[in-house]
């Protein structure tokens, strides 16, 4: 197998981005408390259904304790003139599958009047020619195809509910539409969740991406048991999902206590990055599920440095950089406990 490619994101010049970048850096540098700055990185689920079963995923196991929502246009339009000239990356899902939302295209539209680079991932089972133009013709820049195997047998293993062949059709498709476009963009990047079954068909993954004619192939380190992160101990979510595990132990993130290798203590996303929900719920990183554990909601235009420099972010930001203050426990607190830290 060889190595994971480095993604090269294509940046529109920002002398606004720019600036905030190092403001944030120096932040991020000094661990403080509050920020002053905006994000450099945003993850919007612009519908937080999806339509498969996968069966470690907390949305394919059904442990997702949030109502199904789909993103407006409104609050979308919001949230990007709030932050979109600030951003060097907006991804546009995070447990749902973007291309149920209706309005998809509208939305694009809405974001490539920033220039940040704009990407999400796909299941690939909802796509017509139409959608597919319209993608290719946005502004989108990337697009990570979900597909984890190279044979039907392999993929249904994960993929519960998906069908490869559909899959391949729709990827394929996407790739000639492009073509006849004459268009560079979005980059076309197959992307693969390695398991104990994938880490067996790699090879064949590359071949078979090769042959489609997308632009890169990235393996993913699987996570286990996310809907139990911060609830559970490393040893009892290990002990629900290992069997996904990579027999490969160069393919596994976690050691043999179920905690990541390494046991990350700093986590840089309290100082640049937001998750935001389909509703407008905000929350500190991608792996949070519960809505009892978000930072607030997004309630009127100037709503930004009330969450961002709020209660629940200043104690994060404490807690993570060892400064223990008397403020309230948050989920990051869980994480650091349970040593859950993903990135």
């Amino acid at each position: 197998m060889t190595d994971n490619p480095r993604i090269n994101y294509q940046y529109r010049p920002s002398w606004r981005r720019s600036v905030n970048s190092i403001l944030v850096g120096i932040q991020s540098k000094l661990k403080t408390k509050r920020v002053f700055g905006y994000p450099r990185h945003l993850i919007v689920d612009l519908v937080n259904a999806c339509g498969l079963r996968c069966p470690i995923c907390p949305n394919g196991r059904g442990e997702i304790p949030r109502a199904t929502n789909v993103m407006s246009k409104e609050l979308f339009r919001n949230i990007m003139d709030t932050l979109g000239d600030y951003l060097f990356t907006l991804t546009l899902t995070n447990w749902g599958e973007p291309l149920r939302h209706p309005n998809i295209l509208e939305l694009l539209a809405v974001a490539n009047e920033y220039p940040c680079y704009t990407g999400f991932s796909s299941n690939l089972q909802y796509l017509s020619t139409e959608l597919a133009d319209g993608l290719i013709l946005s502004g989108l820049d990337e697009i990570g195809v979900s597909i984890d195997g190279a044979s039907e047998d392999v993929y249904s293993k994960y993929r519960v509910g998906g069908s490869f062949s559909k899959a391949l059709e729709n990827l394929s498709m996407l790739v000639e539409r492009r073509r006849n476009l004459n268009s560079k963009t979005p980059k076309i990047r197959w992307q693969v969740l390695l398991n104990r079954y994938t880490e067996n068909e790699t090879d064949a993954i590359i071949d078979l991406a090769e042959k489609t004619g997308v632009d890169s192939v990235v393996f993913v380190p699987i996570l286990i048991d996310i809907s139990r992160m911060f609830t559970h101990n490393p040893e009892e979510r290990l002990k629900r999902d290992a069997g996904w595990l990579p027999v490969n132990p160069d393919y596994v993130i976690y050691d043999s206590s179920g905690r990541l290798k390494g046991n990350p203590k700093f986590c840089s996303k309290l100082w640049d990055t937001m998750v935001i929900h389909p509703d407008g719920a905000v929350s500190p990183c991608c792996a949070v599920i519960d809505p009892a554990n978000d930072f607030g909601r997004i309630a009127e235009k100037k709503w930004f440095f009330k969450i961002w420099n709020g209660s629940h972010y200043k104690a994060a930001r404490a807690c993570i950089s060892g400064k223990k203050d008397g403020s309230p426990d948050t989920v990051c607190q869980k994480c650091l406990k349970y040593g859950v830290l993903i990135y």
